[in-house]
């Protein structure tokens, strides 16, 4: 450690510069792996809901991962019935393993929509019919954007798209967005049950405090990427799934899992397993006509990889701001 730590600060336009889509699957798919494999060690999720109805909370998220040494921190808060793009507030902290150096700190709205739909996209190439052509997308926002990026560049066979958001304007915007930058076969519908009808892999990418997604919508051999705030599907659509979880803890306290046990719908042995035991090797989709669901809550492990190849990349490019937050002598005087 040098005689004046420094700390580098990285606001959201470095973290997109320095960071792709493409950049996230692979950190993604080992950041599973080593979640898996037992070399990480992880807080539990932390929370602090605001009193009263409709407000927001703070979540927090830590881990550490021995092979990369990435050890830190993600706070986020999340106001749902904000409008779209002002809904998520996110840093993430860095500190180095050995003497708590604080290392970085960087704004992780951007890697929060990168690594989700990162990880999304390994649970369909995982657990999806191989022949699988349609995407039905609930919800229009930035996550909803990352996802389809990320699954048309792991999968380009995705090219028909059917898109529902309560907002017309949005999901026809969303529409043609997708048609140009991503190359798809693309159109609104006017209900869930339209965009659900027919497809191949439904993603719900959605802050609705109602579930959207019900057990009448779901068909034999969809495949289910669940990446909203817990509440998008009804506990009787879980309950029809084999549900493969991002972190088992998570799934069984956070994630729509959760939301199903404490209705009596499923129990916890219905649980399978977590997306990276299934990338290990486990079973994930035992036959065609299983309908599976990834239920993504969020594991630290997701967002500790991002940020630790982000500061490397800082580092190379000396992007980012660098601050004095660890002075040695501030307590000596």
């Amino acid at each position: 450690m040098s005689d004046v730590p420094q700390t580098r600060v990285l606001g959201m336009s470095d973290v997109r510069r320095l960071l792709t889509v493409e950049d996230s699957i692979e950190l993604q798919r080992q950041a599973f792996l080593a979640l898996a494999r037992g070399r990480v060690t992880a807080a539990p999720n932390g929370w602090l809901r605001l009193p009263g109805d409709g407000r927001g909370w703070l979540k927090l998220l830590a881990a550490h991962d021995e092979t990369s040494r990435g050890f830190g921190v993600k706070v986020l808060a999340r106001f749902p019935g904000n409008p779209p793009g002002r809904n998520l507030g996110s840093l993430l902290l860095l500190f180095d393993d050995e003497d708590g150096t604080p290392l970085a700190v960087m704004d992780s709205v951007y890697i929060t929509a990168v690594r989700t739909a990162a990880g999304a996209a390994l649970a369909t190439q995982t657990l999806a019919r191989p022949e699988s052509r349609s995407l039905a997308m609930i919800g229009t926002g930035a996550l909803a954007w990352y996802s389809l990026l990320a699954h048309r560049h792991l999968m380009p066979a995705l090219g028909e798209l059917a898109v529902y958001s309560r907002s017309q304007e949005r999901r026809e915007a969303f529409v043609q967005r997708a048609a140009v930058e991503a190359g798809v076969e693309a159109r609104a519908v006017d209900t869930v049950a339209e965009a659900v009808a027919g497809a191949d892999v439904v993603i719900t990418a959605t802050n609705s405090p109602q579930p959207v997604v019900l057990r009448e919508h779901l068909e034999p051999g969809q495949h289910i990427n669940a990446i909203g705030i817990r509440t998008e599907m009804s506990p009787e659509a879980v309950a029809v799934c084999r549900v493969i979880g991002d972190g088992r803890d998570e799934t069984l306290h956070d994630g729509k899992f959760s939301v199903a046990l404490a209705a009596g719908a499923v129990r916890e042995e219905d649980l399978g397993p977590d997306l990276g035991e299934v990338l290990d090797g486990r079973p994930g989709r035992r036959d065609a006509a299983e309908i599976t669901l990834f239920d993504s809550s969020g594991v630290a492990i997701q967002d500790i990889a991002c940020a630790v190849f982000v500061l490397r990349a800082a580092q190379e490019q000396d992007a980012g701001t660098i601050v004095d937050l660890g002075a040695k002598d501030v307590l000596a005087t």
